[in-house]
């Protein structure tokens, strides 16, 4: 259930970092400026907290960050060479690739926290609505359920009056006013 980003709001993203930060590692730069100007790049790049355990991911680290200044993970290998990394955005633009970006300040940053993926937060959302839905359903089922009860009561009501059993019939009354009540 994650949040769809557009490509726009992801280029914009990475224009201000680039505006706003130095790179640990200036060649990274050309990284991101590639995928800047590749729509069909920008469409396939999902910014993560964490590392995947399949899949690519590109990581790249300002100079106020303890990380690394650049990471190309692929096929469950590791690379700090940028032209492998570029080559590999060029030869496979379809490819899922997620991008890691450490920064100072990131998790304050608004922007930067629409655009990261997180599962765990995913995972918290999704049990809320169930529960939400969960809720919901119980009330529809208990509704239901006495509505059910009260036809019962209808008819047995009916069934009483035929029969001029009139302590069964007081008895039922109670009971159909009792649930009304209840629905009420």
């Amino acid at each position: 259930m994650n949040r769809w980003v557009s490509t726009t709001e992801k280029k914009q993203f990475l224009r201000w970092f680039l505006d706003h930060h130095r790179l640990k590692r200036t060649e990274a730069r050309m990284i991101i400026e590639y995928i800047v100007k590749h729509p069909h790049l920008l469409e396939n790049i999902s910014f993560a907290e964490r590392i995947p355990q399949n899949g690519k991911a590109i990581v790249i680290s300002s100079i106020n960050s303890d990380e690394p200044g650049f990471e190309f993970y692929y096929r469950k290998r590791k690379s700090d060479n940028i032209s492998h990394a570029l080559g590999e955005l060029m030869g496979s633009p379809s490819d899922k690739v997620y991008l890691l970006i450490h920064f100072h300040g990131k998790l304050r940053n608004h922007h930067y926290t629409q655009l990261v993926e997180s599962p765990a937060l995913d995972n918290i959302k999704r049990y809320e609505q169930f529960q939400k839905y969960a809720k919901e359903a119980d009330v529809v089922i208990e509704k239901a359920m006495l509505e059910t009860k009260k036809t019962e009561l209808r008819k047995q009501i009916d069934d009483a009056l035929d029969q001029m059993n009139e302590p069964l019939f007081k008895k039922l009354v109670a009971e159909l006013n009792e649930l009304e009540q209840k629905l009420a």
